[in-house]
């Protein structure tokens, strides 16, 4: 009779102690998950499972919240992290719900940061009344998505 843990046995110690070596995460961490070609940083809000999770998308609607596969998730976040602009179909559906949006892409603005307010110029719509700003005088790891009630005119 043919021993098969002979033959299987390393193959299956070898899948259990690959799994046992994936960096595993907990609600709270903040994360970079590929999401439509890019990685961008998010937060884990929910564990559906032991190897899938539900993100929220930093600057993001909750709306683009959703419940992801451990591989899309590329590592905890370090250091400052520059996401990348928004995908094809988050444009598409900001721009339809900012069609009467107070500021238009390209406005110089003042915006509330800390306390402090700061020059900028809206680089980006994001959505309904959110806007991605880029300080003006500062590089570009510095750009963030703020509503309006952070934003007055210049």
């Amino acid at each position: 009779m043919i021993n098969l843990f002979r033959y299987l046995g390393p193959l299956v110690y070898g899948s259990m102690a690959l799994a046992a070596c994936r960096q595993s995460y907990r609600v709270g961490d903040h994360v970079l998950v590929d999401w439509e070609g890019n990685t961008y940083p998010a937060m884990v809000m929910e564990a559906l499972g032991p190897t899938k999770f539900k993100v929220h998308y930093d600057g993001y609607d909750t709306i683009w919240d959703e419940g992801i596969p451990r591989d899309r998730i590329r590592g905890l976040v370090e250091g400052t992290v520059i996401a990348p602009e928004p995908p094809a179909k988050v444009r598409a559906k900001a721009m339809k719900a900012a069609q009467n949006n107070v500021y238009k892409m390209g406005d110089h603005v003042r915006v509330e940061w800390h306390g402090q307010i700061y020059p900028a110029t809206v680089s980006g719509i994001v959505g309904q009344e959110k806007y991605r700003v880029s300080y003006d005088g500062y590089g570009h790891e510095w750009d963030e998505i703020v509503g309006l009630s952070r934003i007055q005119p210049k």
